[in-house]
């Protein structure tokens, strides 16, 4: 039977939220805050759905007429300005050294932290991943179904069942409380918060 250990990406491994990097990396050294002039002008948007709808903005404005490659190097040339924090990275290349696969679950694009994750060198098997949507192999500046919270737990699930594999989750690694769902997939759960590692224990 195949082990692995799911980690989130952003606030797990790393200290940052990797996205703003991406958006930066397409748009340039203007601020990021410059471009929301269209969103906050718009009356329809209401403090519910407001950070969504910045979200699909900058995705419309950094990779409309993208490819997938061009995310993978964004991750690629993106990676050396990330923090790693410390004591995850340890657990996972322990886990690694023990046999166990290494799988990462993100809401950040697959091919970006994929990008990332192949320039550090990291012995990750498998990254799961927001996925782009494309037309005739352009990206379009829109995104599937966000890969986070019960989202992880259905994308991770539909793999295992598409590949037929025969899987035990040992350890789960995230943040709280979006990342509870993925946690509950292993057997010894654990949450990083502000570069500490703790159990987690599900009352």
């Amino acid at each position: 039977m195949k082990k692995i250990a799911v980690f989130d990406f952003d606030e797990t491994l790393v200290k940052e939220n990797s996205l703003s990097f991406l958006f930066k990396y397409f748009l340039g050294k203007r601020p990021l805050f410059t471009y929301l002039l269209p969103i906050f002008t718009k009356q329809k948007v209401s403090r519910k759905t407001i950070k969504n709808s910045i979200k699909q903005h900058f995705y419309m404005l950094s990779l409309n007429n993208k490819s997938n490659e061009l995310v993978f190097e964004a991750g690629v040339n993106t990676a050396e300005k990330l923090t790693p924090i410390k004591p995850v990275i340890d657990r996972m290349m322990h886990l690694h050294a023990q046999g166990v696969e290494i799988w990462i679950i993100t809401a950040s694009p697959q091919y970006f932290i994929e990008g990332i994750v192949n320039k550090l060198q990291w012995p990750v098997e498998r990254v799961i991943g927001t996925l782009l949507k494309e037309d005739d192999n352009v990206l379009n500046g829109l995104i599937g179904t966000e890969c986070q919270i019960e989202e992880k737990v259905a994308r991770f699930n539909t793999l295992i069942a598409s590949e037929k594999l025969t899987c035990s989750v040992e350890e789960a690694y995230g943040n709280l409380p979006v990342d509870i769902p993925m946690l509950e997939l292993a057997e010894k759960k654990f949450y990083v918060k502000k570069g500490q590692l703790s159990p987690f224990i599900n009352n």
